[in-house]
């Protein structure tokens, strides 16, 4: 049987802007005050946002904000019953983070050395859980594994020993692909 999410999401437009109701979309931001401020005094002048607001849908008329939820925000703030947004399913938001350069995607059977350090340098400073881990003897780790078997999973690092266990690799996930 299908659900009403599956069916509505199948009559979704992803990829198109769209002009939805802002009561129907949930979204926080973790924009300065005086951003969000300025942001609200253009849309109160304009009527209408220019950049669209990115959403998930997850069910019938209820959104959430993936991406640009500070124009949400803002045009929740000056009163705007629409803004205009992009619907985008779990693959696009991926995406979205990636081209917006709010999240990196690294191969781990292609990245060099230097490519691995750098990525988990930024996992490291940006997600507090991989605070501890070593960029560079992880780097060292997975070059070492990668010519001895090709990496299909992610598995492979919680038997590196480098501070990545079972419960931390769901953090990974969008940001390792191999």
């Amino acid at each position: 049987m299908v659900s009403i999410l599956e069916r509505r999401s199948t009559n979704t437009p992803l990829g198109q802007v769209l002009r939805l109701p802002c009561k129907f979309i949930q979204g926080k931001s973790s924009a300065e005050v005086m951003v969000i401020n300025a942001i609200a005094a253009e849309l109160a002048i304009s009527g209408k946002n220019i950049l669209p607001v990115m959403v998930k849908l997850l069910k019938e008329d209820k959104y959430t904000a993936v991406l640009n939820s500070q124009i949400l925000i803002a045009a929740q703030q000056a009163k705007l019953d629409f803004v205009y947004c992009i619907v985008v399913d779990d693959e696009m938001a991926v995406q979205l983070k990636v081209e917006a350069g709010t999240t990196l995607k690294v191969n781990l059977n292609q990245a060099s050395e230097v490519e691995l350090i750098a990525a988990f340098e930024n996992i490291k400073a940006n997600i507090t859980v991989f605070s501890k881990i070593e960029p560079a003897t992880l780097a060292q780790s997975i070059i070492k594994y990668r010519s001895v078997e090709q990496i299909r999973n992610l598995t492979f690092l919680t038997k590196l020993k480098c501070g990545i266990g079972k419960t931390k690799l769901p953090g990974l996930v969008d940001r390792l692909v191999y």
